[in-house]
């Protein structure tokens, strides 16, 4: 008798980094004025970011190059107005402490021309290869006990693996649909003052199919 079933596990572990996404964006007329308002800003986070990094609590940052475009506005009646310059400079911060991500992002909501963007909770690379080969094996040790279980009720008893695979692979299995691992990470919600930061788990979740013989 063959028996083809599906394994699955979910482990939650709470965030090791917080990836924070910052802009820097002003606009104007004049459009010397609006690249130096905005060269400012941005030379000064990324001497804050420097010091952080330095003291161990960024795993990385990255300031990207300035991107600039124009915008036209209109008047009460739908008349166009004066061009208007923006210029702006994104920004990504990878912090290493919850607490210091919610501190520092609380400090630069109110700094303008500073906009706060979210929070991506995430786990080191390390953190997340060992969660996804947990996930798997008990995934496949689900499997079994669920094939035991009905080779026990058809009146069979030790179950022998003949076949793993992601779901849908078994040959003679319909078409694989989703990879047999899912790496679920935790957004918050955008920024603002008086940012009080409370990091979400992030989810490795493992799903198998595995034939048997009993």
């Amino acid at each position: 008798m063959r028996i083809t079933v599906h394994g699955h596990h979910r482990i939650s572990r709470s965030p090791e980094l917080g990836r924070l996404r910052l802009r820097v964006e002003a606009s104007g007329p004049d459009r010397a004025a609006v690249l130096e308002t905005v060269r400012q800003e941005a030379s000064r986070l990324s001497g804050e970011l420097l010091e952080l990094k330095a003291g161990g609590l960024l795993d990385e940052y990255v300031v990207q190059a300035p991107g600039t475009h124009v915008e036209r506005d209109h008047d009460e009646h739908g008349r166009p107005t004066v061009l208007r310059h923006v210029v702006s400079v994104a920004v990504t911060a990878v912090f290493t402490d919850a607490s210091i991500l919610g501190e520092r992002a609380s400090e630069w909501a109110l700094r303008l021309p500073l906009e706060i963007g979210w929070v991506d909770w995430q786990l080191t690379e390390a953190t997340h290869r060992e969660l996804e080969e947990s996930a798997l094996t008990e995934a496949v040790a689900d499997a079994r006990r669920r094939a035991q279980v009905m080779a026990a009720a058809a009146g069979a008893r030790e179950v022998r693996v003949l076949e793993v695979a992601d779901p849908g692979l078994l040959s003679g299995g319909e078409a694989a649909q989703d990879s047999g691992v899912r790496f679920a990470r935790a957004y918050g919600a955008n920024g603002g003052e008086g940012i009080a930061l409370v990091p979400e788990d992030v989810t490795v979740e493992a799903a198998v199919q595995v034939r048997f013989e009993a």
